[in-house]
């Protein structure tokens, strides 16, 4: 049974969602009026303040009624964007609808908002399940929905025509109580070993993660990086999705020092069928300790022990010989050096890659 709320107040860690006020007239003019917010919606642009003015009489007329959930985004004091739950009581569902104004895509901003109204609709008004739907175009969309832990469904083929007579597929995704639960949650595989706690990362680590993350040195010889903060935030989100699916294929890791506490660096085990692949990295600081090897030592285990998997292989740039080093004291063996296989930054280098079978581990055990 739902217990409906009405648009109350919600704040995150740089947003404020709340009513929408007359005031913001002027704020939502300004990005209701740009053509490539409501691309791929089926509102047009506001041709005039007045109509903006309307339209906000005609939300604010409704917050009363308890089953009406419309918030505007505050950012830095100014009403930036919407976000809105639609209700289905009978089915005790809802769907998710929002906007944004341009200057401020990619930077989280829609994320940030969505997971909190995802939280909002669970634990306070009780909905069994929550959708989103968009266009297939629309990628800033999609990434919102994986990062707040929503399943892609299914495609509706040329469900949608856009202003200029266009037919475009509607990509369906949705929520359910109890994965949002286990998102909630959080995993419960920890690895340890002598000196460090491999354990999921939490978005918390944000800048402990970070300081190594957002390093051109340290990640030069990575197929990513280096990382904005925006960049790390969004890994993060990605990883605690991961974890909470039902079956997770990936397993990313924070190195933590059992000593202080201290976040040493990453690592991570990807997995397709009974395959995997495994790598780390760490800050500046911790390297040429052992830490890496120790790790990876825990990966291995972790994979074939637990997991079940038959080959594991590692690959890094030619250039990276602590990297390299690792996998060989990890027992990994040696299969190929494939010329000018990575690029990166206008750099051209050759990849290496190393694996080990269950069979070769255990006789090493």
């Amino acid at each position: 049974m739902l217990t409906h709320k009405g648009t109350v107040e919600i704040r995150t860690e740089r947003l404020i969602l709340r009513r929408y006020r007359m005031e913001d007239t002027d704020d939502t003019f300004a990005w209701c009026r740009d053509p490539e917010v409501p691309k791929y919606v089926t509102w047009e642009p506001h041709a005039s303040r007045d109509a903006t003015a309307e339209l906000l009489t005609d939300w604010i007329s409704k917050y009363e009624a308890p089953d009406y959930y419309h918030w505007t985004i505050e950012y830095q004091g100014a009403s930036v964007g919407n976000i809105a739950l639609m209700p289905n009581d009978k089915q005790e569902s809802a769907e998710i609808g929002y906007a944004l104004a341009r200057p401020l895509w990619r930077q989280g901003i829609v994320s940030e908002a969505a997971s909190a109204v995802v939280d909002f609709a669970f634990r306070e008004v009780g909905f069994r399940r929550l959708a989103i739907r968009y266009l297939a175009e629309n990628v800033g969309s999609g990434g919102v929905a994986r990062r707040c832990g929503f399943t892609e469904e299914g495609i509706e083929r040329a469900a949608f025509l856009t202003r200029d007579g266009a037919a475009h597929d509607i990509v369906r995704t949705s929520l359910l109580r109890e994965e949002w639960e286990r998102l909630k949650t959080g995993p419960a595989t920890v690895l340890e070993t002598e000196r460090l706690i491999l354990r999921p990362p939490r978005l918390s680590d944000l800048e402990a993660v970070q300081t190594y993350a957002g390093d051109a040195d340290t990640t030069r010889y990575m197929s990513w990086g280096p990382n904005t903060p925006e960049d790390t935030r969004r890994f993060l989100r990605t990883a605690e999705v991961k974890w909470a699916s039902a079956h997770p294929e990936d397993f990313e890791f924070v190195l933590i020092r059992k000593t202080d506490g201290v976040l040493l660096g990453g690592c991570g085990l990807y997995t397709t069928g009974d395959l995997g692949e495994v790598g780390w990295i760490l800050r500046p600081a911790f390297r040429r300790r052992g830490y890496a090897t120790e790790a990876g030592e825990a990966l291995l285990r972790f994979g074939f022990r637990d997991r079940g998997l038959w080959r594991i292989r590692a690959r890094c740039d030619s250039r990276n010989t602590p990297s390299w080093h690792v996998m060989e004291r990890l027992g990994m063996r040696r299969e190929g050096c494939f010329r000018q296989a990575r690029h990166k930054n206008g750099e051209r280098a050759d990849g290496l890659e190393y694996a080990i079978l269950c069979e070769e581990w255990e006789a090493g055990q």
